[in-house]
């Protein structure tokens, strides 16, 4: 069952595409998926944008506690610390895209977003798949 629920998802989404600061986000996570994830055959490219929404969602979710202003503070707070606005969008957009496609974070996007979690490799799955089975495995042995 996904920790997030659909009047709330769909609110950040609605953020995601009305707050400037929010969609060149957006924008930087999906360009980062396509500079990463370039030489991999299975990479399903119309998932690009959805994943990149989902990363940031679950970004504002995990670590703002859902309010999205979070993500406009900690940018004004890099700008702060003497960055230019699109450098600072540029870092944070990349310290999120690295924590939530290893597989730690692939595992809880698919917590937070249950079955529509959006990938866009099949390998992710891979490792969802390992996860749920070593935490039964883990279960079993301490029953």
């Amino acid at each position: 069952m996904p920790k997030i629920d659909r009047q709330q998802y769909e609110s950040l989404l609605a953020a995601l595409q009305t707050h400037e600061f929010l969609r060149r986000m957006v924008d930087t996570l999906e360009h980062y998926h396509r500079l990463v994830f370039h030489a991999n055959e299975n990479v399903d490219w119309n998932l690009v944008r959805r994943s990149a929404e989902q990363i940031l969602i679950a970004e504002i979710v995990t670590r703002h506690k859902g309010n999205f202003d979070g993500i406009y503070f900690a940018l004004r707070a890099m700008e702060n610390g003497g960055k230019p606005w699109n450098v600072a969008v540029q870092d944070l957009a990349g310290t999120i895209h690295s924590y939530f496609t290893t597989p730690l974070g692939i595992v809880m996007r698919k917590d937070l977003f249950g079955d529509d979690a959006v990938f866009i490799t099949p390998e992710a799955y891979d490792w969802i798949r390992r996860h749920v089975g070593a935490s039964g495995a883990q279960a079993a042995t301490e029953a």
